[in-house]
């Protein structure tokens, strides 16, 4: 299945989600889809063109009657059948993501700074000492900063798949 330019933007319209998700279940005419979802029959044969444009909808018209039959495709049921696998692996990742977040987190919680340790503080000192720049007060601040900001990123791509999952979740149950 190939998702292209048109299949997404067909798919960025919620009342053409929601005609996608009606011909899945139902026989979808511009009539009784207009008369399902509570939109005028123009507005649902635009958005039933589009659909057949890219390559979600067939179109099955029969020779000498007006009556248009719209179908889904192949690619459209895949769409659908598969948001239920993308739900499940969107919150596992999204879990998994912020627990590598927090990971990332731990060096700044006790493992760069804030120990109490004495021989620690001595080791500072000598090397304060024996390295003036390397006592400067920004360093463990800047040693730090790529951990948070790593940290960060994970925790909200974590919180982007999880809103993911539970936008698929909420489409599903419509």
């Amino acid at each position: 299945m190939n998702l292209d330019f048109k299949t997404v933007r067909a798919l960025s319209s919620p009342t053409r989600v929601e005609i996608l998700s009606h011909s899945l279940q139902n026989e979808a005419t511009p009539t009784n889809t207009a008369d399902k979802i509570g939109k005028s029959k123009s507005t649902v044969s635009s958005h039933l063109e589009k659909l057949v444009k890219a390559g979600l909808l067939e179109k099955d018209q029969e020779p000498g009657r007006k009556r248009v039959v719209y179908q889904p495709t192949k690619k459209a049921e895949a769409i659908v059948n598969g948001r239920e696998r993308k739900v499940k692996f969107s919150i596992t990742s999204s879990a998994i993501t912020a627990l590598a977040g927090l990971a990332f987190l731990y060096p700044l919680s006790g493992g760069l700074s804030g120990t109490d340790d004495e021989a620690e503080a001595d080791l500072m000192m000598e090397s304060a000492d024996a390295a003036p720049e390397a006592a400067e007060p920004g360093l463990e601040t800047a040693l730090a900063e790529p951990f948070l900001f790593i940290s960060a990123g994970f925790i909200l791509v974590s919180l982007t798949a999880l809103s993911y999952g539970l936008v698929l979740r909420e489409l599903d149950s419509t």
